[in-house]
């Protein structure tokens, strides 16, 4: 390790919450914009309370919300994604068959996008003009977490123009978080399965031809499963050659997960697994890309039934792991209850944490500033 690389660790110790941000019922995914002033929160409001699906506006230069975005096109809003010029956020409504349309000018819903199916994430392409949408499931014919279908989206037409069926088999995918490679050549799905340990796989799908490559996984290479609620729990790194999973655990939540999975895009192979807390949820790169946060969800269901009434919280952490060694680094931060997504601000000075049964946001200042 070279002096420089010492400093830059030394440095990430000194990471700490700065700030704790109330938003909106069950805060899932996140947005922020490129000049890190922005920030979006999709509040999924999983307990179906009238009037709190919402999108909660985040001012990062003070630290406070500043709008709250309502819509009647809302149904549990899970995931939103800017468009690559930033006019637009697509918010996936994952009880539902659309993603609403914002425009970030007015901060207004403008539109809707329909045919999907418990749209539970979304990713662009470089030249912004085709979106993946991965389908979890949400209507009677199939119902969540029997999702097995990835939508590729026209953004120009506003409309669906291909489904790529992930699975052969009787088995659904069940999509649960989606990604894209750096230079747009593939998307990957990590795919939640039947919900039991080492099931879970990683589709690669070739965006020349909208077509399933390769599948990756299954027993007992990953280790566990992705997060259940986790899109945003499979994450590329710059290079394309790295991708980091989360095994958050099974769909009653026991046993659960421990396991951050490494998998070598190249060899399609594991190539670590590193123990982190309990219920690792969200994963997001540092943009300097030296170190990898992981969010410990750590909340268990008091009575054993698969209901979210029935939501036990323990204390939620952040590791940081270094992305050299995939060793962790030796500290341990506490944020908020239930902690799900976790994004790095481009300029590189914050990792910010939505807490899913808190109902807030934490902000972490990396590297001691």
């Amino acid at each position: 390790m070279s002096k420089t690389d010492k400093n830059q660790l030394k440095n990430i110790v000194n990471s700490k919450l700065i700030a704790t941000v109330n938003v909106g019922v069950n805060p899932t995914a996140m947005a922020i914009t490129s000049d890190s002033a922005k920030l979006y929160v999709a509040n999924g409001n999983n307990y179906g309370i009238a009037g709190s699906d919402t999108v909660t506006l985040i001012d990062l230069t003070t630290m406070m919300p500043v709008l709250t975005i309502s819509s009647g096109t809302f149904n549990q809003p899970y995931t939103i994604t800017l468009s690559k010029d930033e006019t637009k956020a697509y918010v996936t409504n994952s009880n539902a068959s659309t993603v609403s349309i914002i425009d970030t000018a007015t901060n207004k819903v403008t539109g809707i996008i329909d045919g999907f199916n418990g749209p539970s994430g979304m990713v662009i392409t470089p030249d912004g003009t085709k979106a993946y949408v991965n389908n979890y499931g949400a209507s009677t014919a199939i119902p969540s977490g029997s999702g097995n279908t990835v939508s590729v989206v026209d953004l120009i037409s506003e409309k669906i123009i291909q489904e790529i069926t992930l699975s052969e088999y009787t088995q659904a995918a069940a999509p649960s978080a989606i990604a894209i490679s750096p230079k747009g050549d593939f998307v990957y799905t990590a795919n939640y399965t039947n919900g039991e340990p080492w099931q879970g796989t990683l589709s690669k799908i070739s965006t020349a031809t909208n077509v399933v490559v390769d599948t990756i996984g299954g027993t007992p290479f990953l280790g566990g499963t992705p997060f259940l609620f986790g899109m945003f729990a499979l994450k590329i790194d710059a290079s394309g050659k790295f991708a980091y999973l989360t095994n958050f655990g099974s769909n009653n939540f026991a046993p659960y997960g421990t396991t951050v999975c490494v998998v070598d895009l190249e060899q399609n192979t594991q190539s670590a697994l590193i123990e982190v807390g309990i219920q690792p949820s969200g994963f997001d790169i540092t943009p300097d890309g030296l170190y990898g946060f992981v969010s410990n969800y750590n909340t268990l269901y008091s009575s054993g039934a698969p209901d979210y009434t029935g939501l036990t919280a323990g204390q939620g952490t952040v590791n940081i792991i270094d992305l050299s060694t995939n060793l962790l680094v030796p500290i341990t931060i506490n944020v908020g209850l239930s902690p799900g997504c976790i994004k790095m601000s481009p300029d590189g000075k914050y990792a910010i944490v939505s807490n899913y049964t808190g109902n807030t946001v934490s902000i972490i200042s990396l590297y001691g500033e």
